[in-house]
């Protein structure tokens, strides 16, 4: 189990083999007593305390203990011997390496694909003119067949980032494809010519900049919990200081920040105050950052999603599939 504390001023000390918490509720301080044994990682948000007998126990017992501001890591203290989450970096740093690896990266731009054909399918149902959507439809199914027959026959002699690079280059002429069909299901206020970010150009990518913006600690969060280093990516160019493992593994989830931005537009909650004009795009205001921020919490982080016959919120469907993935590249590399 996770022990995770959001609550201002917590208390965590310890007793024996056991972690000793301390938390107030309602006006009352409740004190729970909980074996090292029974807890994976330990992860603090907001003000408390921990000891350093607590961390010491934390360290002795392979107990990660990571640190969160505004659901964003910030650090983590984890012992230097080998043991679950150094083998898990150690395995993914190796397996990134190899076109197995790349392989197996690959396999989330194709569910991305996936996702993107199906919400356009979605869409189509509930839209007049259905033959909109036929093109695009049948040319992102075309360039999911393209990426499988092309990892499935990889020339492993070609250098890793001219292979990286194919892959990249046919999730990005697809997703040209799924903008375009997204379009259609836009009024005419809030159609875009294409996917811009920093800085957007219109009030569309705007929105779904900021969406995007909100799923990124999210995912990075779940890799650190799950013993992985967002640093070490697969897919994406390795650049210093950049989380190229969640720019991997955050394709896979992109497509529900895309419903919620549609489905904020064409439910009529969308002002113009919601908008500042900068000197080169347009970017979310205050205003703006108020009702949409909550909206996305509500209605795509609220949602459950199945992960083996059990109901999940969206945050911890992510955290079940980031377990998955470390523990498939932990099994990959013995």
């Amino acid at each position: 189990m996770d022990l995770l504390l959001k609550t201002n001023g917590f208390f965590i000390s310890k007793k024996e083999d056991r972690f000793r918490v301390e938390l107030e509720k309602d006006g009352k301080i409740i004190k729970t007593n909980i074996p090292a044994t029974k807890i994976e990682r330990i992860i603090l948000s907001n003000n408390g305390t921990i000891t350093t007998g607590a961390i010491s126990l934390a360290i002795e017992n392979n107990i990660p203990i990571i640190f969160l501001k505004w659901e964003e890591p910030t650090g983590m203290i984890w012992h230097c011997r080998i043991g679950k989450t150094a083998k898990t970096r150690r395995s993914q740093l190796k397996f990134s390496e190899s076109i197995n690896g790349i392989r197996f990266a690959s396999n989330w731009i194709k569910q991305k694909m996936g996702n993107q054909l199906n919400y356009l399918k979605d869409l189509k149902k509930n839209h007049n003119h259905k033959g909109d959507f036929d093109t695009v439809i049948k040319n992102i199914n075309n360039y999911i067949m393209e990426l499988t027959q092309y990892t499935n026959n990889i020339d492993d002699k070609l250098p890793h980032r001219e292979i990286k690079d194919t892959i990249i280059g046919i999730e990005g002429i697809a997703s040209k494809y799924y903008f375009e069909g997204i379009n259609h299901a836009l009024s005419k206020s809030y159609k875009f010519k294409e996917r811009s970010r920093r800085p957007a150009r219109d009030k569309f990518n705007a929105l779904l900049n900021y969406g995007y913006g909100m799923l990124y600690p999210m995912v990075e969060k779940c890799l650190i919990v799950a013993g992985l280093d967002p640093y070490v990516g697969f897919i994406h160019a390795d650049n210093y200081n950049k989380t190229t493992l969640v720019y991997d593994v955050i394709e896979v989830y992109r497509v529900y920040i895309d419903r919620g931005v549609v489905n904020f537009i064409n439910s009529k909650k969308v002002k113009g105050s919601h908008f500042d004009i900068l000197e080169n795009g347009i970017s979310l205001s205050d205003d703006g950052k108020g009702e949409f921020a909550p909206y996305i919490k509500d209605i795509v982080f609220g949602k459950e999603f199945y992960f083996k016959n059990k109901k999940y919120l969206l945050p911890d469907f992510i955290q079940k599939e980031c377990y998955e993935i470390a523990k498939s590249i932990r099994g990959k590399i013995l």
